[in-house]
């Protein structure tokens, strides 16, 4: 389906994902002028509207910013329909970054939760970010860690609260959250790329 601003058309809905129909959505109730949402928008006898920062040029050059046509200041009316518009997606747009603000939280708490000896860290006790991203590391794992994880050489992409870390291995770049104390520092001896699995016996010789 076609969406047409008063301006012409200027996007379709259909195929696209929702940030790009929110991204639409506040082009088609921003001022075409200046970009700002039209909170308090006005409309012209040509059809055209504008908001309070856009109307300032109007009044100006005394002629539509769009279509060119002469305007007088009698023929100027308020778009309310426009502004409610903009009022319930300033609404929406708020709950949304209300509830990732939300989800943020609850992933923050899910991975402190996740580590093993809370109370060493809130002592300051341990390196709790040894690693840093992109640094190669060797995945020692524990007893939670799944059996094909461990021994794969692979790179930290992000880091978590209380030491974790996502990693991604090198041979097949499959992610997982580990804690700190179940990665190495992978220490490249100067054979070009490094090996995707280390063998038990090389691991347990640099863990030592």
């Amino acid at each position: 389906m076609r969406v047409e601003d008063g301006y012409g058309v200027i996007g379709r809905r259909e195929g696209g994902p929702a940030s790009s129909y929110w991204d639409l959505l506040r082009a088609h109730l921003s001022d075409p002028l200046t970009g700002i949402l039209m909170d308090d928008a006005m409309i012209l006898s040509c059809g055209h509207s504008y908001g309070s920062s856009g109307m300032q040029h109007i009044y100006r050059m005394k002629a539509c910013g769009k279509c060119g046509q002469p305007i007088t200041e009698d023929s100027i009316r308020p778009n309310l329909a426009l502004g409610l518009a903009v009022q319930a997606f300033r609404r929406e747009e708020e709950s949304a970054k209300t509830l990732k603000r939300r989800r943020d939280r609850i992933e923050q708490d899910k991975c402190g939760n996740d580590d093993p000896n809370p109370a060493e860290v809130s002592r300051g006790k341990g390196v709790q970010y040894p690693f840093a991203v992109f640094d190669r590391v060797i995945i020692k794992g524990n007893k939670r860690t799944p059996e094909r994880f461990v021994g794969r050489v692979a790179v930290v992409t992000a880091q978590c609260l209380n030491g974790w870390y996502v990693v991604k291995t090198l041979d097949n770049a499959e992610s997982v959250k580990l804690q700190y104390r179940s990665l190495a520092k992978f220490v490249d001896g100067g054979g070009g790329e490094p090996p995707a699995v280390v063998s038990n016996s090389s691991q347990n010789a640099s863990w030592l």
